[in-house]
């Protein structure tokens, strides 16, 4: 057996091995540090960029979103005062419209009234012309009988 020096069997104490490893790592590094990682920051900022690019324009959607709320209300408020303002316009209107029927009908009941009081008044003056025509000769017939009662009796 060979007899090993104390730094040979010291595994604490760095060796020619440990610095070809310790350049191939330091190599392999650098080239990761070169190749991969500028590319994945390129997509990580790219990714930041269009997170932050939603970021605003859902800000922005929210606020197009509320003007057209209210907008939509004050659309609504309005179209239900135009509402209200037509409906009792209507009511007004139907009101005039009742009113001016029921003047009408008066007017046309009066009329009527009025022709059918005329008209009895022509009826009632012909049937008393009629009944004269008729009663004055039996109150003459008859006041002669009574006035020369007995004369008529005798003969």
């Amino acid at each position: 057996m060979t007899t090993k020096t104390l730094a040979e069997q010291n595994f604490l104490i760095p060796n020619g091995t440990f610095f070809v490893e310790l350049s191939i790592f330091l190599l392999v590094l650098a080239v990761i540090w070169l190749f991969v990682v500028p590319p994945i920051r390129d997509v990580l900022a790219e990714r930041e960029a269009r997170v932050a690019k939603t970021a605003v324009d859902g800000r922005r959607a929210r606020e197009i979103f509320e003007a057209a709320k209210d907008r939509y209300r004050s659309s609504v408020a309005q179209a239900r005062g135009e509402a209200a303002r037509l409906r009792e316009q209507a009511r007004h209107e139907g009101r005039a419209i009742l009113t001016s029927a029921g003047e009408r009908a008066r007017d046309e009941s009066d009329e009527m009234v009025a022709g059918a009081v005329i008209e009895l008044r022509a009826n009632a003056d012909a049937a008393a012309a009629r009944l004269r025509g008729h009663i004055d000769p039996l109150a003459r017939e008859l006041a002669d009988r009574v006035i020369g009662g007995g004369a008529g009796e005798r003969t």
